[in-house]
């Protein structure tokens, strides 16, 4: 990456190992940094197209967050999902659009990603989120969100593994287009955290070095793409090195090979494959059966009913002879301290302690009754619970 003598983003020194005394400096010049990228992101721009360019994301960002909230709070469940994923979905798309991104300094923690790989990254993550939600009423939200997951850790996991592939790649072919170059000193970044009290004894100096060298005539200054690190940083200044550079990008220069790093990010990314198969495997052994809740600011909402079938039943009243019945609880009552719920089919219940605040006048239930008179009834509720079992369902509304 291309070395810039005028950049606050990080502090070039000619010191191998930080003292405390850089380490102020280098903090110093962080905050200094942080503050004027907090002023530029902010500050008017010349024209109004420019700063209907600027603050368009801005705005765009702030308005999903109201929505989100306005629809958290009301639990509209369907809208919060589209709108989250739909967020994503946006700002990828805005990522790809024409502009002057191509012109941005590259940074030291950066790995040279091409620009749409971001932006898919941003699309993907939206329609995992809205995908799921269009087909969970035919598959089941549980599976739906199951399927969704293993197909983004896949993508991810292969994703990676091809990344890693290619810096190799990348790496290789630097290494064939070798050049002397001198170490003219080191950029470096202060990383961690703490209070401003302590800041130099639980933040971490990172650094890299910077090289000079002369490809056809002309004198380049870079260092090593993503290759932060902590410690005694070598080689010393004046030193000459040999340095991969790549034919096509003279700033693309390769001096340590980060073996451990890209051993680290194969693994991850196998383990990131692994986890999206094993989610693909889980699909068909999760249940559906158990509804599905969601819980928003407003409080939880059931967007997906728990569901009982003639096995659930017949385990439950020991016997397949029965009849189901769509009623609707006519009185809750109290009796000799006892409660009681009656339906408007005529019968009552007892309710076991507690029992009474399950159920409101007014409520629907689905009732199964045994022909054998001597097993009991059961109920359950119809906001909670729907049949899907072959019986009929007498008084179930069309």
């Amino acid at each position: 990456m291309r070395f810039y003598e005028d950049l606050d983003y990080y502090y070039f020194s000619e010191n191998p190992i930080s003292d405390d005394e850089e380490r102020s400096i280098i903090y110093e010049q962080s905050i200094g940094y942080l503050k004027d990228q907090m002023g530029r992101a902010f500050r008017p721009e010349a024209s109004a197209g420019a700063n209907a360019k600027k603050y368009f994301p801005i705005a765009l960002f702030a308005i999903a967050v109201i929505l989100l909230i306005f629809f958290s709070i009301n639990k509209m469940v369907g809208a919060l999902i589209f709108t989250f994923g739909g967020i994503f979905i946006a700002f990828g798309i805005m990522a790809l659009l024409p502009g002057n991104k191509d012109q941005q300094v590259e940074l030291p923690q950066q790995a040279k990603i091409p620009r749409g790989v971001g932006a898919a990254i941003a699309i993907m993550i939206g329609l995992a989120v809205i995908i799921p939600a269009i087909i969970a009423p035919k598959f089941g939200y549980t599976k739906s969100f199951l399927i969704a997951g293993g197909a983004w850790f896949t993508l991810a996991g292969l994703f990676f593994i091809v990344y890693t592939i290619i810096g190799m790649a990348r790496f290789s072919r630097a290494q064939k287009n070798s050049v002397q170059g001198k170490c003219i000193g080191y950029i470096k970044m202060l990383e961690g955290s703490g209070s401003d009290n302590s800041y130099h004894q639980r933040r971490i100096v990172t650094g890299t070095p910077v090289f000079e060298y002369t490809i056809r005539g002309i004198t380049y200054k870079a260092f090593q793409e993503d290759n932060m690190r902590t410690g005694r940083l070598t080689p010393n200044v004046g030193d000459t090195v040999d340095l991969g550079v790549l034919p096509e990008d003279p700033y693309a220069v390769f001096y340590h090979k980060n073996t451990n790093a890209r051993v680290i990010a194969f693994v991850l990314s196998i383990m990131a494959l692994a986890a999206g198969i094993f989610l693909f495997c889980m699909v068909p052994k999760f249940d559906d059966s158990k509804g599905f809740r969601v819980n928003t600011m407003g409080g939880d909402v059931q967007i997906a009913k728990a569901q009982f079938n003639d096995k659930d039943i017949e385990k439950k009243i020991g016997t397949s002879d029965y009849t189901i019945e769509y009623l609707t609880v006519k009185s809750v009552y109290e009796e000799d301290g006892t409660w009681y719920v009656e339906f408007t089919n005529g019968r009552k219940s007892k309710l076991g302690a507690g029992a009474e605040k399950e159920y409101s006048d007014g409520m629907s239930v689905y009732m199964i009754i045994p022909d054998d008179k001597t097993k009991g009834v059961i109920t359950f509720l119809a906001e909670d619970y729907e049949y899907a079992g072959s019986k009929p369902v007498v008084g179930l509304p069309k």
